[in-house]
């Protein structure tokens, strides 16, 4: 009988992947600020955008303490 390999679950792949020395976990590091940090300037807005349309509830205007997508 085959033994199935264990794969990841989620993103998150640090525990199977061997130690870094520091100078490497420090330009790894960089590398993904100065990707985030591009993504911002370029699409933030988008992104600010996104959440606030999600994170926006959808309110009743005659009863505006009351949420239009309650059951009761």
């Amino acid at each position: 009988m085959k033994k199935k390999h264990k794969r990841p679950s989620g993103l998150c792949l640090c525990e199977y992947t061997p130690a870094l020395s520091d100078e490497a976990a420090v330009e790894i590091f960089e590398f993904l600020q100065v990707i985030s940090t591009s993504l911002l300037a370029r699409y933030g807005s988008r992104i600010e955008r996104h959440y606030a349309q999600k994170a926006k509830p959808n309110v009743n205007e005659l009863v505006p303490w009351r949420f239009s997508d309650e059951t009761f």
